[in-house]
């Protein structure tokens, strides 16, 4: 059987983490979040605006380590 690793990145509200916490029930994969390496602050409105001028000027925030290793894995679900 193929290794999963699912990994997810959640701001907000918890959408997405839990999507991928669904992913994770249904597959028995293991999960991992993506953080930045300085976590954004601020309301809701504020981070918004600051992610849209980030891509637009094509930023890339520094992410922090996680704590499991892709190349362990078969499939890698995003």
């Amino acid at each position: 059987m193929k290794k999963m690793l699912i990994v997810y990145y959640s701001w907000s509200n918890g959408n997405t983490e839990r999507v991928a916490g669904k992913l994770q029930q249904a597959t028995g994969a293991d999960m991992a979040k993506i953080e930045t390496a300085v976590p954004y602050s601020g309301s809701y409105d504020d981070v918004v605006k600051q992610g849209q001028e980030e891509v637009n000027r094509g930023y890339q925030p520094e992410l922090a380590p996680m704590e499991v290793q892709a190349a362990d894995y078969d499939v890698i679900a995003v």
